[in-house]
This record gives structure tokens, sequence and C-alpha cells, in this order.
């Protein structure tokens, strides 16, 4: 059993042996099973196209799956630019769309630096819900011109979501935001979210 890569006829695996170097293609097979698993590890957008499953009988059997990379995205709608005024309080929502599955983590940077949600500031809160178009919120009470700066949300299977938080010291209490098959013949399409791993049986 062979696996190959359709877009430049790249044998990847024959039987249990790599024929590439690229290190993320591995063919999985469970002795007394017929199945010849071919495993693609933190997926790329480059990797989207079709595989075809060589077969060496007479005649020969193939059989061929086209992948499809999905990018997830990250967006803040309160930004680009929050302003808020010293001593209230801001919340920033970071909505996670076009992803196969909900991100395992969403992480908040404040200039580059991992928020941290026990530091001696207190008052900052982040909660997530993970339904079907994730969101994670993060909310700072009694904010000091300290608070000021970039911020940015970071899902697993996406890219960075940036805003930027100016604090002021104005009358306003409430923030601001400014912010050898054909290809069209193939029965099944896979999907998989960038970073994440496939398996093609």
């Amino acid at each position: 059993v062979s696996w190959v890569r359709q877009r430049d006829l790249h044998i990847l695996t024959v039987g249990r042996y790599t024929y590439t170097s690229d290190q993320r293609f591995t063919c999985i097979h469970l002795d007394n099973t017929d199945d010849w698993t071919l495993e693609i590890k933190y997926v790329q957008k480059e990797d989207a196209g079709v595989y075809e499953c060589q077969i060496s009988t007479e005649p020969k059997m193939s059989y061929s799956i086209k992948l499809q990379v999905v990018a997830a995205k990250a967006t803040i709608p309160e930004g680009p630019d929050v302003f808020v005024r010293a001593g209230s309080t801001v919340n920033l929502t970071c909505v996670i769309t076009e992803s196969t599955s909900p991100p395992v983590y969403v992480f908040w940077y404040r200039d580059g630096t991992v928020i941290n949600y026990d530091s001696p500031r207190r008052g900052i809160r982040v909660t997530t819900d993970k339904g079907p178009t994730a969101v994670s919120r993060l909310q700072i009470s009694k904010v000091k011109p300290t608070d000021a700066g970039d911020y940015s949300c970071k899902p697993s299977y996406a890219d960075f979501a940036n805003v930027t938080i100016h604090v002021t010291n104005g009358e306003k209490s409430e923030a601001m935001h400014h912010g050898h098959q054909n290809v069209s013949n193939l029965s099944i399409v896979h999907a998989a979210p960038t970073g994440s791993s496939i398996y093609f049986i």
C-alpha cells in the first residue's frame, strides 16, 4: 500500500516506510488489520490537495481523497482602537470563526506577554465559550493608565487578533470603540484546521 501526493506525484509512504524528508508524514498500520493510515501532523495550508492510496494488485486499485485546509480566523470587534476612561471597566471580545472544531485554548497577551490572571494586578477576568462560534472575553476592571497597550488574543489553530487600548482621563465613563480519478468525482472531502493533525484511512 502506497500513499501518493498528486500535486507533485511524490510517493510519501510505501508500506510502513516513509519516502519524504518531511517528518510530518507517517503511515500507521496495525497488525492483523487492513487499515493503512496516512498521518499528517501540524497541517499547513500548503498541504491542501489530493492524496491517493494505491494498492499493488492486478489490476491496480487506487482511492483518492481531497484535503481542504481551513484557516480559522480570530477577530476583536472592538478594535483596532479602544478608548477607555481611567477607573472604568473595559471588555474585549475575541471571536473565532471558520474553524472545524473549538479551539483547544485561547490566550490573551498584552504587549506580547501572556496575561497572568493570577497576577497582583486584580480585576482581570477571562471567560471562553467554545460553541459553534467560539468567543473569548477579557474583562479589565478599574482600568489604570498602566493598562494601556497592545492586546492580542491567540486561539489554537488561528493567527493573532490585535487591539490597542488607550486610557484617558476624560469625563466619559464608557469605552469608545474605533475602532487516477478525477478530483471532481471524489466522494470524500476532508477539512482540517491549520496546525492540527489529519488521518487518512
